[in-house]
């Protein structure tokens, strides 16, 4: 079974139960206020978890931490990892049973210290990439966004780029890239249920939808 399948469901259409290690992820219509957004994802997430569980909304093990929201009990007899991002007026919760998650949304736009930011933070190659791409603020789009999701997947915050043991680290993560019309790219890293010592390409592809990536709705 190919555990790195990524499907997206585009809310009303509300996802079954997925099984343990394979990612899926949630699209929502938000308000585009940031506030408005950030409850707009947390109700849709406690609708699902409450279907899935089977238990009342106001009875869900799921507690909030500086870094989102967390399930502090088992579904299925396993845990649920998850994580949270909005953009451009639209929401994106990923899920999956028994792995990690991480995903970050960024609208594609011009930034000015696109270079001094791709310096600091981001490895030589995606650097190199932005540099050479006849579309730089959409490049920097999918490699900043695959940064952002593989520290969520991986729970480590945001620092600059000094050393190889980070790009190690940042190898556990299983990323695809999905680049929307709208001009929004959604990346998602994930670390599998049994995928402990896999290491997975780097690579972030700009096709919609990518290579693994199923949409419902």
């Amino acid at each position: 079974m190919d555990y790195t399948q990524l499907v997206i469901y585009k809310w009303p259409d509300p996802p079954p139960l997925p099984l343990p290690g394979m990612p899926i992820l949630i699209r929502i219509a938000t308000p585009s206020l940031r506030q408005a957004a950030r409850l707009e994802l947390r109700t849709v997430l406690r609708t699902v978890l409450a279907s899935w569980s089977g238990l009342p909304q106001g009875q869900l093990p799921l507690a909030e931490t500086k870094s989102g929201p967390v399930w502090l009990g088992l579904v299925g007899g396993s845990a649920i990892a998850m994580s949270l991002s909005y953009s451009g007026g639209e929401g994106w919760i990923g899920l999956i049973r028994g792995g990690s998650i991480g995903v970050d949304a960024m609208c594609i736009q011009h930034i000015p210290e696109i270079e001094e930011m791709a310096r600091h933070y981001l490895d030589p190659p995606a650097l190199t990439a932005i540099r050479r791409s006849p579309d730089p603020d959409a490049a920097f789009a999918e490699a900043w966004t695959g940064l952002e999701a593989r520290l969520k997947c991986l729970k480590l915050g945001l620092k600059e780029w000094n050393d190889e043991s980070t790009a190690i680290m940042m190898t556990k993560c299983d990323i695809q890239c999905i680049v929307l019309t709208e001009r929004i790219v959604v990346s998602v890293a994930t670390i599998p249920l049994q995928a402990n010592t896999i290491i997975h390409s780097n690579a972030c592809p700009t096709s919609h939808p990518p290579k693994g990536v199923s949409i419902h709705g």
